[in-house]
């Protein structure tokens, strides 16, 4: 693959809270799984990969269990598959940090983080004006302009506390989720 392509894949994995490998993964398997791709021929495939690298393990599981799975996989912006595979890896990790977010919970820290960067531009645009203010030439008055900026950063203070707020929301959701998911298995003797 061009270096280019390389990097719009990261670009896109990240943006959905996923490695280069399981956007790629992910993306090869809706395009293999496509409804287009039911009358192609079969033909064998072989010499392809390493098959130690990855096993398949097969799970049957109630009706009622996969729907609970997939009313709990939906909000996540995960497939069930994922969510499973996700299920197991947090079970086996001794540290949150090694999870990474779901892709609902990537979106809302982008949002999150465009919120950040308007409150440096506005920041930025505020000092511009006290700079031009403070000028021999200029017809502004320092005193309003002060006074506008610092009215701006009270209202900057009180947004980014609340995007604060809202990305410990985010994270701390999520993470908990997994912890607490983790805390009943154990508590049920089963972890």
């Amino acid at each position: 693959m061009s270096d280019e392509l390389v990097a719009e894949i990261d670009r896109l994995a990240v943006a959905q809270g996923q490695s280069r490998a399981s956007w790629i993964a992910s993306t090869l398997q809706r395009a293999a799984l496509s409804s287009e791709n039911d009358n192609l021929p079969v033909t064998e495939v072989q010499g392809r990969g390493h098959p130690d690298d990855y096993v398949r393990v097969t799970v049957r599981l109630h009706r009622h269990e996969i729907e609970a799975i997939e009313d709990v996989a939906g909000p996540l912006h995960l497939t069930r598959n994922e969510w499973i595979k996700r299920t197991l890896r947090w079970a086996l990790w001794d540290k949150a940090g090694a999870l990474r977010l779901a892709p609902v919970s990537q979106t809302e820290l982008g949002k999150l983080r465009k919120q950040i960067l308007a409150i440096g531009r506005n920041i930025n645009q505020a000092v511009h004006a006290m700079n031009a203010a403070n000028q021999p030439e200029s017809r502004l008055e320092l005193h309003r302009v002060a006074a506008q900026f610092l009215e701006t950063c009270a209202d900057l203070k009180a947004v980014v506390f609340k995007t604060r707020r809202e990305l410990s929301s985010y994270v701390g959701g999520e993470v908990g989720y997994w912890i607490e998911a983790h805390k009943a298995q154990d508590e049920d003797g089963q972890g």
